[in-house]
């Protein structure tokens, strides 16, 4: 079939089949990914009491991939106080751009889990802004965290 093709044919679906994946390519949402080992504040409030605690970090780290417009993101935070460990993990996105990061999260202390499904944020500086950090809140109205770190150099990707 091919060589019964007049050429000027054959030549542009070529070229049709190269463009098609370039143009789908660039209309593509863009994907960003952070990572932070310097989360500097933590902060625990418990409505009950109400009592907020702000614990001093010992270790973290943090990692957050998403694309802008989708509820396609991943996120998880793991840090240790003097006296406690915590994770906090992004279970569901319900919007994201390309600094902001929306959903529900799964928080646990100790391994025990705290905060099942609550609502929370994640905002990022802007690539390019002189100074990068990550910031951010969980809350269920019974229990809140609170958190903020640098990212780490060179480690914001957008694409």
């Amino acid at each position: 079939m091919l060589s019964n093709m007049p050429k000027s044919v054959f030549n542009g679906l070529a070229a049709l089949t190269v463009a098609i994946p370039v143009v789908a390519w660039s209309t593509l949402a863009p994907v960003h990914n952070v990572r932070s080992s310097a989360i500097a504040y933590f902060d625990e409030y418990d409505y009950a009491l109400p009592q907020g605690t702000t614990h001093s970090v010992v270790s973290s780290k943090a990692t957050f991939s998403w694309q802008e417009g989708t509820l396609q993101g991943f996120g998880n935070i793991q840090l240790k106080t003097k006296t406690d460990s915590f994770e906090l993990k992004l279970v569901r996105t319900t919007s994201a751009d390309s600094d902001e990061l929306q959903g529900e999260w799964d928080v646990f202390k100790n391994g025990n889990p705290t905060c099942a499904g609550c609502k929370g944020s994640l905002y990022v500086t802007e690539p390019g802004f002189s100074f990068q950090y990550l910031k951010g809140y969980v809350d269920n109205g019974k229990v809140a965290y609170s958190f903020y770190g640098d990212l780490d150099p060179n480690t914001r990707y957008d694409y």
